[in-house]
C-alpha cells in the first residue's frame, strides 16, 4: 500500500487543518508518514480511538466503578497533603500488564488479573477525575528493539481475544492519559508503568517518538503545543 494514498482525516481533524496553512499540514503529514514507514500496522495506530470501557445498563458496572474509586481513595490516604496530584501508581501493582480481550466492561475488569495499556489508561483517567483533575485520553508511538517487540507479539498471541496489532517491528502503539492543568499546560501520565513523561527528547529503549492528546483544548507541554487529535513529534 502506498503511504501517499493514506486518508489521515482522523489523525488530522478538518477543524484543525482549517487553522493551519497548507504547507504546515503537508509538513505534519510528511514527518508522520516518514516516522511510521516500514511498519505494517501504522494506519491502525494512527486512526485508533482511545480505549473506553463499556458500562452495562445495570448495577454490575456501577458497582465495579464504585469499587475502583473507593479502592483508589484508600490507596491515596498516605499521600494526602503531600501533593495536589496523586498519581495512581498502585494500578500497575494491583494488575499485571498483558493481553486483554476487547471490548471489555467495567464489571469484567474487576475479575481479571491481567490488563493491557488501554484499560490502565481508562482507570487512571477515572481516578484523576475523581480527584477533581481534568484528565483526557492520550496515545503514544514508542521505540523498542526487535527483541522486545518479538517477545510481546508472542505474548499477545496467547490470547486470541486480544486482536489489536499494537506491536510493530521497532515501534509500538501505547495508551496513557494527559492532565489538563489550570494554566493550560499538560502532564502526560503512563499508568502502565506508573511514571510521568518528560518533554525532553531521549533516544533508545522506550523513546517517545510522537504523542497525541484528545483534550478538546490546546495544551502546552515543554516547547510543544498539542491540539486535539494531532500527533506531535518529539
Amino acid at each position: 500500500m502506498s503511504l501517499g494514498a493514506v486518508d489521515l482525516r482522523h489523525s488530522f481533524p478538518t477543524e484543525s487543518l482549517l487553522r493551519k496553512s497548507p504547507s504546515e499540514s503537508q509538513d505534519r503529514e510528511a514527518w508522520l508518514l516518514e516516522l511510521v514507514s516500514g511498519e505494517e500496522h501504522w494506519r491502525k495506530w494512527l486512526e485508533h480511538p482511545a480505549s473506553e470501557l463499556l458500562h452495562h445498563d445495570g448495577i454490575c458496572c456501577a458497582a465495579a466503578r464504585s469499587w475502583l474509586l473507593a479502592y483508589a481513595r484508600s490507596m491515596e490516604i498516605s499521600t494526602l497533603g503531600n501533593c495536589e496530584t496523586r498519581a495512581p501508581a498502585w494500578i500497575s501493582q494491583r494488575w499485571e500488564w498483558g493481553p486483554s480481550p476487547w471490548p471489555m466492561a467495567w464489571c469484567e475488569l474487576v475479575k481479571r488479573d491481567v490488563l493491557d495499556c488501554g484499560v490502565f489508561a481508562v482507570l487512571a483517567r477515572e481516578i484523576f477525575r475523581a480527584q477533581g483533575i481534568s484528565a483526557h485520553p492520550a496515545q503514544a508511538l514508542l521505540h523498542y528493539e526487535e527483541t522486545c517487540t518479538q517477545h510481546w507479539k508472542q505474548l499477545w498471541a496467547t490470547d486470541p481475544r486480544a486482536t489489536f496489532p499494537w506491536v510493530g517491528k521497532r515501534m509500538v502503539y501505547h495508551e496513557l492519559c494527559v492532565l489538563e492543568l489550570p494554566d493550560g499546560s499538560a502532564r502526560f501520565y503512563d499508568s502502565t508503568w506508573g511514571q510521568w513523561y518528560h518533554p525532553e527528547p531521549r533516544a533508545g529503549h522506550g523513546a517517545i517518538l510522537a504523542l497525541r492528546s484528545e483534550c478538546p483544548r490546546l495544551l502546552k507541554w515543554g516547547g510543544k503545543i498539542f491540539q486535539h487529535g494531532d500527533w506531535v513529534k518529539l
